[in-house]
């Protein structure tokens, strides 16, 4: 099993950086921490408010020949591209890759990182793996709070919600490879009418989830977008503290949501809703609010 330290980041490639770096900081009111340029892409680090101390890290190709533009001009792109994790031990990550029945993918040659392709054993989203000898990390930001005039809010990373055809295949997936732990499921007890079922795992370190959804009928949203994208990440989701500062904050920039929902869990009110693809950069962004912490799932 792979020893999990630190969830570092999450990366966001699009087309150019300085339009997504505008909207992040104006709009859902993440902070510039630098910007850097590598070999075929530049790329910007930016620190998300609240409690999950994880990073958001964009990603624009730099030339015509960037890899980059094979991810964009794919299904999957712009969007979300990997998540980036601390381990214990990048030789320790490799070995535990193969014996899942996977390769590591060492494209860049790099000692202290490694990675798990989506098409290669990743279930349809790129792992990234690194260790540091000294114990650094590669993000590192003190939390902080969004008080911004006209944004969103953001408390903290809920999760990221990964659509595959059986939640319970991909959730044990999680489990024996990276040691998320199931909490939550829906489908034994769910309506007769609901379109997926779900499988709700934290994080080993406890700063975010993945919400692994699956399709109970040919017409659900999930089997549309399986059919179009194949397993892959399908949405992330952020908690707001306030719900009607964040709606107020979209109407002030022209954002439309869409999906609201309202309803209580034992007594205790919440809400939430969705942001499009195309308003964010190319991903689908959920965000929800909730009257105590622990009753929204």
């Amino acid at each position: 099993m792979i020893e999990v330290l630190k969830i570092d980041h999450l990366s966001q490639v699009v087309p150019d950086l300085d339009p997504q770096i505008e909207f992040l900081e104006r709009v859902l009111g993440l902070r510039l921490v630098g910007t850097y340029e590598s070999d075929g892409f530049l790329s910007a680090t930016l620190a998300i408010p609240g409690s999950s101390e994880i990073g958001w890290e964009l990603m624009a190709p730099s030339g015509a020949d960037s890899y980059l533009h094979r991810f964009l001009d794919g299904s999957r792109g712009p969007g979300l591209h990997h998540l980036a994790m601390q381990v214990e031990s990048v030789e320790a990550v490799r070995e535990a890759i193969r014996k899942s029945g996977a390769e590591p993918w060492d494209e860049d040659g790099k000692p202290n990182q490694t990675y798990l392709h989506p098409a290669r054993g990743g279930q349809g989203f790129l792992f990234q793996f690194y260790d540091s000898g000294d114990g650094d990390t590669w993000y590192e930001v003190e939390p902080f709070e969004d008080t911004g005039d006209h944004s969103l809010g953001i408390i903290a990373v809920n999760h990221i919600a990964h659509a595959h055809p059986n939640r319970d295949e991909l959730g044990e997936w999680y489990e024996q490879l990276m040691g998320f732990e199931t909490f939550a499921k829906t489908g034994a007890n769910a309506s007769s009418d609901a379109e997926f079922n779900t499988r709700v795992l934290d994080a080993p370190t406890k700063q975010m989830r993945i919400e692994v959804i699956s399709p109970t009928r040919e017409d659900s949203f999930v089997q549309r977008f399986l059919d179009e994208r194949g397993t892959a990440v399908h949405h992330l989701t952020v908690e707001v503290g306030d719900w009607d500062r964040a709606v107020a904050a979209l109407d002030h920039h022209g954002i439309r949501t869409f999906g609201e929902r309202s309803s209580s869990t034992d007594g205790v009110p919440w809400k939430e809703t969705f942001i499009h693809p195309k308003a964010t950069g190319g991903v689908l962004l959920q965000f929800f609010w909730q009257a105590e912490p622990g009753v929204w799932i």
